[in-house]
């Protein structure tokens, strides 16, 4: 009985739905097959893509019956480029590209995209187009010039449909009659819509451990090699190369989350090229270190190929590091356009902030270490004798190490303390 009650309950529900069937309609088939789609707002277009090195293939189709369908690019209709499509009354389907710079009909200008693979079917009054588009305009100087797709942003989508559209002479008659509410950011590279928040997360997450590699632990271990090298033992050369390697590693974790929250690696934008760079010269270090010439003997002349070696070494980790933060810049520029300009505005200037201090701190480092090897210079050249020395000679004692100046301070010291007691002794036998 029980069994029987439940059946009848859940019958309603394994019954098809007819109802639908009134409202929705099939789709015209697609003429390829693309990598992602998304349903825009109010889930009455699908939006679908495709990306190449230098081109986007994109198509749109309607879920209601309409006379034209029309998808925008931009945060709403005035200041956005469009593609339309219509069909006219004997049924041929049309698709166009205009800029809109407003909202009335004679705000809406036709231009001449270099578009290919063009697409229009309209089945039922249903309607999809597909066009095939450069990501980069090869124009200069007319407006569409400007219809730049970066796929490392959002792409900012909309979508209107109406009751009829010409080619030419449009009027009010022509505006639409449904639109989108908001724009659709679609994330074109990880074919994603309405995760701007998660991946803005991951993207900051990236952007925290590239700072960690590129403003503290890569120019930490350069001043290490730079000022430590005196030091007792191989404290300098430890620490540089735990400080690299560990650098070397967040980097390469950061580099990983961000491939996995934009869905693949592209080199599109100036972040990602001056990045490419800074992390192919940070991973040529620790292999021509691996075959750097063997290090001369305590006291010997360094030969032609370690010199030039450490030479080379010294630039290509320097040359790294201007890149890295560089690609620093560029990055946080890019979360601002992408996610939040007021944060990324903050945390440039924290970064200014930061590079100001560091640089400061190595100069003031390096003006230190000039003034030891001076000392250290001055000693090794000095040639004076015990109790023959002038008051230039000894300010320039006080000017030595400390610790130095001190010994030889005493010395000087007991040497005159003894002077005087013989002369002392040798007074008193005079007088005897």
């Amino acid at each position: 009985m029980a069994l029987l009650l439940l059946f009848f309950v859940l019958f309603p529900f394994l019954q098809p739905t007819k109802s639908h069937s009134t409202h929705h309609h099939t789709n015209p088939p697609l003429s390829r097959l693309y990598n992602n789609s998304v349903l825009l707002d109010d889930q009455r277009v699908t939006f679908h893509w495709s990306l190449s090195n230098s081109s986007i293939s994109l198509a749109a189709q309607s879920a209601r019956k309409s006379n034209y369908l029309a998808i925008g690019f931009g945060e709403q209709m005035k200041n956005s480029y469009a593609y339309v499509a219509w069909t006219e009354r004997h049924g041929k389907c049309h698709v166009r590209s205009y800029w809109i710079s407003g909202r009335d009909a004679s705000s809406i200008h036709h231009t001449s995209e270099d578009l290919t693979h063009v697409v229009c079917v309209s089945i039922n009054g249903i309607i999809s187009f597909e066009v095939t588009r450069p990501l980069v305009p090869s124009c200069t100087g007319r407006i569409e010039c400007d219809n730049i797709i970066d796929p490392t942003k959002p792409l900012s989508v909309i979508w209107s449909m109406g009751n009829e559209w010409s080619a030419t002479h449009l009027s009010e008659k022509n505006m639409h009659s449904a639109m989108s509410d908001q724009p659709e950011p679609v994330f074109l590279l990880s074919g994603l819509a309405r995760k701007e928040r998660d991946l803005g997360i991951i993207l900051a997450i990236h952007g925290f451990f590239m700072f960690v590699s590129w403003g503290i632990l890569f120019p930490g271990g350069i001043l290490y090699a730079r000022f430590l090298k005196h030091a007792d033992g191989n404290l300098w050369f430890r620490s540089h190369q735990y400080l690299q390697y560990s650098g070397l590693a967040i980097t390469f974790v950061a580099v990983i989350l961000a491939g996995a929250g934009l869905g693949g690696f592209y080199f599109y934008s100036s972040h990602v090229k001056f990045g490419t760079v800074a992390i192919l010269l940070a991973v040529s270090q620790p292999i021509n270190a691996y075959f750097r010439p063997k290090k001369p003997e305590t006291g010997g002349t360094g030969t032609n190929k370690r010199v030039v070696w450490e030479y080379a070494h010294v630039i290509t980790g320097r040359v790294s590091l201007v890149f890295g933060i560089v690609g620093l810049f560029t990055g946080l520029k890019h979360f601002g356009v992408a996610h939040d300009s007021e944060i990324a505005e903050r945390l440039t200037w924290g970064l200014v902030l930061w590079i100001l201090i560091s640089v400061s701190v190595a100069l003031y480092l390096e003006f230190k270490e000039l003034q030891r090897r001076k000392r250290e210079r001055n000693f090794s050249e000095a040639n004076w004798e015990l109790g023959e020395l002038d008051d230039d000679e000894l300010v320039d004692l006080l000017e030595a190490d400390e610790l130095r100046c001190i010994l030889i301070l005493a010395l000087i010291e007991v040497r005159r303390w003894i002077c005087s007691s013989r002369q002392l002794v040798a007074n008193d036998s005079l007088e005897q």
